[in-house]
């Protein structure tokens, strides 16, 4: 690895990334978005976007203007969508770069008609239930389909695609069923009736992770592919199906000694031990994306195969109890994610929280290693 030092890395491996691509290519017969926001995940948007162009993606979502200008500025050619709001000054330069901007309200849409030198492709987006941003079909649905239809008035917006996203998708509730149902109504209302009206949009999704996984069927023609590209689910009940876990967070022993009992080891009395103790520290803290919570919810981490608990976390150490196993100075640990008992399932469940957060929140400063055949081809390091 072309790593300056050996010392707290994150492994995403091609294998599991074309194996996700491909269980989503092969089980679903629409074209998708990859979805690369936040890093891709914590994944490392600017080199996956160039694996899944290579591979034929359709296009690729993100956040905000600055993902999208990184994914662009690295030389991929697909078809960008943001998903969210950029500031209607950078119009002219989403139409230089051939970005598509998602179009929330009429409103926002007259800004951006008034900063664009140059022809926008734009893509409606539709509150259908999720209450966050969109033209709000729940609340007023006569209104959101008149202002939208004002969109056409417009003329340096090009209103290619349309979309919404499911809140509740992910549970397999009585009610969340229900108001999925509801949504995919208030949807395809819309989309027939923008249609009659002389919208023509050629790229039509609603469909997230759990709609893909669930099949959701709606006027649909396309889909947005997130966390499943990176073998997880969006949820306990949709879990099922070849996905493979893509990313795998290590490190390396730095220290190791034995502490008599009573002694205690970290910030605020963390751990004190009941008898002799050996104790191995490691490079990693929850400056990394360690969440330092799990100090007190009997976590392990792996060091040559055998688990061994965290008892203290710092900001960039943390320290395990390796009294019953053989461990030394520059052993490999893997400290966060795989599908063992470091799982960011796992990880989730102890601090009540969603798979989703652990790898968004492993920080810039660790590099990204991207192995293929056991060998690291590609590192991309930030610091």
């Amino acid at each position: 690895m072309n790593l300056p030092e050996k010392h707290c890395w994150a492994e995403i491996s091609l294998e599991a990334i074309k194996n996700n691509y491909n269980f989503i290519k092969e089980s679903f017969e629409k074209p998708f978005y990859v979805v690369l926001k936040a890093d891709g995940y914590g994944h490392g948007a600017r080199y996956l976007a160039k694996i899944y162009e290579e591979m034929g993606a359709f296009g690729i979502a993100v956040s905000c203007f600055a993902e999208a200008m990184e994914i662009r500025s690295s030389g991929v050619k697909l078809p960008i969508l943001i998903l969210g709001y950029t500031s209607p000054d950078r119009a002219t330069v989403l139409s230089k770069n051939q970005i598509s901007q998602t179009v929330h309200s009429l409103e926002y849409a007259k800004q951006l008609q008034q900063h664009s030198l140059y022809p926008i492709d734009c893509h409606i987006k539709l509150d259908t239930g999720m209450g966050r941003i969109g033209f709000d079909m729940v609340g007023d649905k006569e209104k959101a389909l008149d202002e939208m239809k004002q969109l056409l008035l417009l003329p340096n917006l090009r209103f290619t695609g349309i979309f919404s996203h499911f809140s509740v998708a992910d549970s397999l509730g009585a009610e969340e069923i229900e108001y999925t149902r509801c949504q995919m109504e208030l949807f395809d209302e819309a989309v027939e009736y923008l249609t009659r009206y002389g919208f023509e949009f050629k790229t039509v999704h609603g469909q997230n992770s759990a709609g893909i996984l669930r099949k959701l069927e709606a006027n649909f023609n396309t889909m947005r592919a997130g966390i499943i590209l990176y073998g997880m689910f969006p949820s306990g009940q949709l879990a099922g199906g070849d996905l493979t876990p893509v990313m795998q967070v290590k490190t390396v022993v730095t220290h190791v000694k034995e502490i008599k009992a009573g002694q205690r080891v970290g910030y605020g009395f963390s751990y004190t031990a009941d008898f002799p103790t050996t104790v191995a520290t490691v490079a990693i803290g929850y400056a990394d994306g360690l969440p330092r919570a799990l100090k007190d919810k009997n976590y392990t981490m792996n060091v040559n195969g055998v688990d061994y608990p965290v008892i203290a976390v710092c900001m960039d150490q943390c320290m395990l109890d390796v009294t019953f196993g053989s461990v030394k100075v520059g052993d490999e640990v893997v400290a966060m994610g795989g599908c063992g008992a470091q799982s960011f399932d796992s990880i989730a469940a102890l601090t009540d929280t969603i798979n989703y957060e652990i790898p968004c929140g492993i920080q810039r400063r660790v590099p990204k290693v991207f192995t293929e055949n056991g060998k690291a081809v590609y590192v991309e390091n930030n610091m």
